[in-house]
């Protein structure tokens, strides 16, 4: 009887983790199948085309390679873009526009000179439909936009409006000497009293433990907020060519001395006008583009399916 139980009780043990292995099994392939039914649920369609959830994740998984986890916000932020790009794509289909060999191979050379050496890559990134269609999205905005233009009017007018946006503020050049020993920082600040600017360089290099050590304890160039409070109130009171007292910080005692100070000053409306026709004109591209998704929505019929989507969406033409 023992002998016989003795066998029947692994035999028991060994359907037990059967049955729960199996059962879990069972649990994954479920999820699996609920999963690949979900994302085969459509999300978006105009007119005919219908876009699956599988199709939105593919575009997101595009945009966001390192598969960085992103929040509600941000995908119903993609999600529009989803569908603006979608649009668009559709619209250039309709009216047969098409990318030449050339722009493709064009487009090929950059990117596989940004990629490391591997046998047929041309050829997989040529297939790649959503590469193309990202391309041809781009070729229709293109089009749109290629012919805005900024007058100098309009760069005036808005040199003359926002003028306090090319006002550089008071700045400092500063040098510094870094050391561990506040008796040697003291010895140091009373030697260097008098010292030259060139001198005082020298002395960095011989006796700083700082980074910038090397280049002669030579910080850089610095505007109110760019230094640590603290540090920023010694700095900004020197005048100019004198040294400051022994600070300490975490880092060790500093010496710093005050090599120039830039008072503050205003961009000539033609040294600020590059950066206004920038600003301008990428203004103009984005206000284009939106006008024509605007028209594009009134121009076709589409529908938003939100209660597929595994996020809050509230939009027009929803389900």
């Amino acid at each position: 009887m023992k002998k016989a139980i003795l066998i029947v009780f692994p035999v028991v043990i060994l359907v037990a983790v059967g049955a729960y292995y199996g059962y879990h099994h069972l649990k994954e392939l479920q999820k699996i199948r609920a999963d690949s039914k979900k994302a085969s649920l459509p999300v978006f369609q105009i007119e005919e085309k219908i876009y699956t959830l599988e199709d939105f994740n593919n575009y997101v998984k595009a945009l966001n390679p390192d598969r960085q986890s992103l929040e509600p916000e941000t995908l119903r932020e993609l999600f529009d873009q989803f569908i603006e790009d979608r649009l668009i794509l559709y619209s250039a289909k309709k009216q047969g526009l098409e990318l030449t060999d050339s722009e493709k191979e064009a487009f090929l050379r950059r990117m596989i000179r940004n990629y490391p050496a591997e046998e047929g890559l041309s050829n997989k990134l040529a297939q790649d439909e959503n590469l193309m269609n990202s391309l041809l999205i781009e070729k229709y905005k293109y089009e749109k936009v290629k012919d805005a233009t900024v007058s100098e009017e309009e760069i005036k007018q808005y040199y003359q409006e926002h003028k306090k946006d090319f006002l550089t503020p008071e700045r400092v050049r500063v040098s510094q000497i870094l050391v561990k020993s506040s008796d040697l920082a003291v010895k140091l600040r009373e030697k260097l009293q008098k010292a030259t600017e060139e001198e005082f360089h020298q002395a960095a290099r011989e006796y700083s433990e700082a980074p910038d050590a090397y280049k002669g304890g030579v910080m850089g160039t610095f505007k109110p907020g760019d230094l640590p409070y603290d540090m920023e109130k010694v700095v900004f009171s020197l005048e100019e060519g004198k040294i400051s007292q022994v600070f300490q910080s975490p880092y060790g005692y500093h010496i710093f001395r005050l090599d120039k100070r830039y008072a503050p000053s205003l961009l000539s409306q033609e040294e600020a006008a590059p950066i206004i026709r920038n600003l301008l004109l990428e203004k103009k591209v984005k206000d284009i583009v939106a006008k024509e998704v605007e028209e594009l929505k009134t121009t076709y019929h589409w529908q938003v399916y939100s209660s597929n989507l595994p996020f809050k969406y509230e939009g027009k033409n929803d389900d």
